[in-house]
Parts: structure tokens; sequence; C-alpha cells
């Protein structure tokens, strides 16, 4: 069986130029199809608002995107959310979505330190046709709260003895490769490892693709045989998606 995961920071559905297409919901429909033709099945989400007055009132968009998989995949897509920040009206945080499926595993709520906004992780538990996994996906603050929300996360999974389970974890580090977050993911508490490509920018690549890249996936507990990812060159929003292939 081949599952492929993507990550993708999502720009609560706006143009990579921070507005919006005349539909709010114009930039959804492109994802979902994205998400649909590269055959996905599970998907890490950053920046996803819910019920907020900029991005639709009426909108949550992780169930919109949900909704337009299930009608045009003909399969049952699944979604769980976590609020980063009350938006009165609404929220904003982060998604998984699933077509398997799926169980909320942790919530763990990261906060500021010296940036303005808290910050979160979601954990859930997805079950495939042959086993299960935990799937993982956050956004991490500016200004150094990096290095403090990234030892939060290996250390409530750490403590709550994840260590030998298969984990993927998927989102927006906010900093580089080779950073001291980076290399907290990696290395504390337990050992992971970054399967995004190397070297790839995922952040305004339409300007410079020298640009780093922020965004990755980090593996641990399932073999690295036959494993291929990229950075797909969609403009979308600011960041452009990591996309792991085959597990």
């Amino acid at each position: 069986m081949c599952i492929n995961i993507l990550t993708w920071n999502i720009k609560v559905g706006q143009n990579k130029d921070g507005g919006y297409p005349v539909s709010k919901t114009g930039n959804l429909d492109r994802i979902a199809d994205l998400i649909k033709d590269s055959k996905t099945s599970i998907v890490c989400l950053q920046e996803v608002d819910a019920y907020t007055l900029r991005s639709g009132i009426k909108t949550h968009q992780a169930a919109y995107i949900a909704n337009r998989l299930t009608l045009t995949t003909g399969k049952v897509w699944n979604y769980k959310y976590i609020v980063s920040k009350n938006m009165n009206p609404g929220y904003y945080g982060n998604a998984i979505l699933s077509c398997y499926p799926m169980t909320t595993a942790l919530k763990i709520h990261l906060p500021k330190v010296n940036s303005k906004e808290d910050r979160s992780f979601l954990l859930t538990n997805v079950h495939t046709d042959d086993f299960s996994i935990y799937i993982g996906t956050f956004h991490l603050g500016l200004q150094g709260d990096q290095f403090f929300q990234a030892q939060q996360i290996k250390n409530v999974l750490n403590n709550n003895c994840y260590l030998d389970k298969r984990i993927i974890l998927g989102g927006d580090l906010n900093t580089p490769e080779g950073s001291v977050a980076y290399h907290i993911m990696l290395n504390q508490g337990f050992p992971m490892i970054d399967v995004g490509p190397v070297g790839v920018c995922t952040l305004n690549c339409y300007n410079n693709s020298d640009n780093p890249k922020i965004d990755f996936l980090f593996l641990r507990g399932l073999s690295t045989y036959n494993l291929r990812s990229e950075v797909l060159p969609v403009d979308i929003s600011d960041h452009r998606p990591v996309m792991l292939y085959q597990f």
C-alpha cells in the first residue's frame, strides 16, 4: 500500500501577496484539487481559519477542504483541528485531514515567549487499512520562540512514550535547516529523520528560489526504503507544499 503525505502552510486561503481571490473559498478549491490530483492520503495544514471575518464568517477552512475532497474523490475525508488563536469571531490554527479514520491523540498549546502569538501542535492517530500511524502538525512562532516550542513538542512526545511509535510530523518551523529548533526536532529526546528534500525553498519561492526551506516532514519508526519527497512548485500561498510519497 502506498500512502502520500503533504504538509502546507496555506496562509488562511490567501494569495501569495496576502489578498484573497474574488471568492474567498477559491484557493481552498485549488488546494483541495491539488490534494486530489497528487493522490495524497494525509494532509498537515497550518494557518487555517475557522469562521473568521477575514476568511468568511461561515467557512471552516479545514471542513470546507475535507468536504470538497469527499465530493471529488469518492472517499470520506475526515479532519481534526486545533485552535492557536481566538480571532473574535472565529479561530486560527492547524489541521490534519485524512481519507482514513482518524482520532485525536494530543492537542498541545505552545505559549509565546518573545513573539506576539501563541502557537499549537496537534497529534492524531490515523488508522490505515494495514497499520496505524501518528501524524502531527505544528506551526512555530518567531523571534526565538521556535527554540522553546520545538523543545515542548519533543518533550511532550517523549514523556508520553511516543518514541517507539510510527510518527510523521509535518509543519512550519519558521526557521531553516541547521537551526537550533531544527536540531531539536531531529535529536532531542529521541531521534527523527528529515525526509523532505534538502535545501529546497518553501517560503516565497516565486521571488527567490534561494529562500529557505522552513516547512518540514520529520519521520520516526518507518522504513525510508523507496521514499521520495519534493517541494511542489505551487504558488497559492506564500509557502509551497512539501510532499512525501509511498511509505
